[in-house]
C-alpha cells in the first residue's frame, strides 16, 4: 500500500457533514434498537472469518452509536478488510431508507464511519468501525 492513506466511498468531510444533518433533523434510535444492531454486527463480523478478535458495542456517543473494533488476521488485505466490511453495511447492517459511509484505509489499518436512517421520520444510527492487523505473537527463544 505504499504508506498512503486511501479514503473510498465518499470523503470523510463531506460524510461528516452529511451525519451532522441527520443528526439535526432527527432523534438518535433507542437503546433496543442500538443493541439489535450490535448483535447483528457483531455476528457477522465473527462469521466472515478475517478478524480474531471482534468487540461491538453500543455507545451514548451520537457520532458513533455503535462502535466496533476488530483485529484481522495477518493474511488478510486491508482492501479485503474494507470491501467486507462496506458490503456488510450496505447489505446488512444500514437501514434500508437511507446511508452513508466513508472508509480510511491505511497500512495495517481500516475505518468505517456510517450513518443511517430508517425513514423520512425515523430515528438515525450511527457506526464507527476500526480494524487493526493482529500483531505476530513473538517466538520464544529455546531455552537452556
Amino acid at each position: 500500500m505504499n504508506g498512503r492513506a486511501i479514503i473510498a466511498g465518499m470523503q470523510l468531510m463531506q460524510f461528516h457533514t452529511l451525519r451532522s444533518g441527520v443528526q439535526n433533523n432527527a432523534s438518535p434510535a433507542g437503546e433496543r434498537a442500538l443493541a439489535v444492531m450490535a448483535d447483528h454486527l457483531r455476528d457477522l463480523l465473527f462469521s466472515c472469518g478475517l478478524f480474531d478478535t471482534v468487540e461491538v458495542e453500543p455507545t451514548d456517543n451520537p457520532d458513533q452509536l455503535v462502535a466496533a473494533l476488530c483485529q484481522f488476521r495477518q493474511n488478510v488485505s486491508e482492501e479485503e478488510v474494507a470491501l467486507t466490511i462496506e458490503r456488510l453495511w450496505d447489505e446488512r447492517v444500514s437501514y434500508t431508507f437511507w446511508e452513508a459511509h466513508a472508509i480510511r484505509l491505511d497500512e495495517g489499518f481500516v475505518e468505517l464511519e456510517g450513518a443511517t436512517r430508517e425513514s423520512v421520520v425515523g430515528r438515525y444510527a450511527t457506526l464507527h468501525f476500526v480494524a487493526t492487523r493482529s500483531q505476530v505473537p513473538l517466538q520464544r527463544g529455546a531455552s537452556g
